[in-house]
Order: structure tokens, then C-alpha cells, then sequence
């Protein structure tokens, strides 16, 4: 599965690790910024290799505030019974 702007993901390894994130935006390098509107803010987004991330099946059309990422993770996570 790829990993597109706006995409869940699950972190796999580092201090992230079991966490769900929204991508918000894909570097040239192999890497993705990734944010969860609380820790991870969409003015200071984690940046995490590729290989550390698992995606899922859902993307986030709409992620502009840490309100919205945070609303929209709480309702995938209640969907998902995580």
C-alpha cells in the first residue's frame, strides 16, 4: 500500500511506535512528515523514514488545524476500535 499525502499510519519503531498519524507531507529523501495534532503539532511534524511507518487503508481528505487531524484520528480510531 503507498503512502500519499493524507494518508493514517501506524509508527513501527521509535518513541512513536503504536501510534496513528497523518501524513502531511512526502520528502525526496524516503521520508514523511507525520502529525497527530497533539504531540506532533502541523507546525512542527515529526519526520520519519518510510520504512518505519505502516499504512493503512484510509486518508484524510481534510487536514489543515491540529483540530481537525486530531478529530479525524479519535473518529478512525473509535471506527477501528483501537
Amino acid at each position: 500500500m503507498d503512502i500519499v499525502k493524507g494518508s493514517v499510519v501506524r509508527a513501527k519503531a521509535g518513541r512513536d511506535k503504536g501510534g496513528y498519524f497523518v501524513v502531511t507531507d512526502i520528502l525526496e529523501n524516503g521520508r514523511v512528515c507525520i502529525c497527530d495534532g497533539k504531540r506532533r503539532k502541523v507546525t512542527s511534524p515529526k519526520c520519519k523514514n518510510i520504512i518505519h511507518l505502516e499504512a493503512t487503508s484510509f486518508v484524510a481528505e481534510e487536514f489543515t488545524t491540529n483540530r481537525q487531524i486530531k478529530n479525524y484520528l479519535k473518529s478512525f480510531m473509535e471506527a477501528k476500535h483501537v
